[in-house]
């Protein structure tokens, strides 16, 4: 298992979204960057405040887009979770446990999930589908439908 780092999270990349909503690129960079900080400052021996950055994580929030490029929200929510749950791991808390428990290993014994492989965390969640763009022809039929029963109204009303 590959464990979470400050590498790991730069290299993290979202889907686009332009026609639906997605959050705010600018501000999604700036947190990543906050915790790519953090992150960077415990892999060199400082010490840091894990518990504060997991809270900062648990609060994340961002501006929503629509209409104008943003990154996909679920791809974006499951990578703060996951980064949530290691800082909690580095704080020598178990992923989700109350403060002050310690918290408790999960059976599998992994507290996060491998961070470098990026597409594990970003998977679709269960039940989901993936987003499937309407063929051009399906699009076509959908306007062409839609005239021609704007145009029959008109009729009926002219009448």
């Amino acid at each position: 298992m590959t464990s979470l780092s400050a590498d790991g999270v730069l290299r993290a990349k979202f889907r686009p979204t332009r026609f639906r909503e997605g959050y705010d690129q600018d501000e999604v960079d700036d947190f990543l960057d906050t915790v790519t900080a953090v992150l960077r400052s415990h892999e060199a021996g400082e010490r840091v405040d894990a518990v504060a950055a997991a809270e900062l994580c648990r609060n994340a929030s961002f501006r929503p887009t629509k209409f104008r490029e943003g990154y996909d929200q679920h791809e974006v929510d499951d990578l703060i979770a996951a980064l949530e749950q290691g800082l909690l791991a580095i704080a020598g808390r178990g992923a989700g446990a109350p403060a002050g428990t310690g918290g408790a290993t999960p059976p599998d014994g992994r507290l996060v999930p491998p961070a470098d492989n990026v597409a594990a965390v970003l998977s679709p969640r269960p039940g989901e589908y993936p987003v499937r763009r309407m063929p051009a022809i399906g699009l076509f039929l959908v306007i062409t439908a839609a005239v021609g029963v704007v145009a029959l109204m008109v009729n009926m009303f002219a009448m």
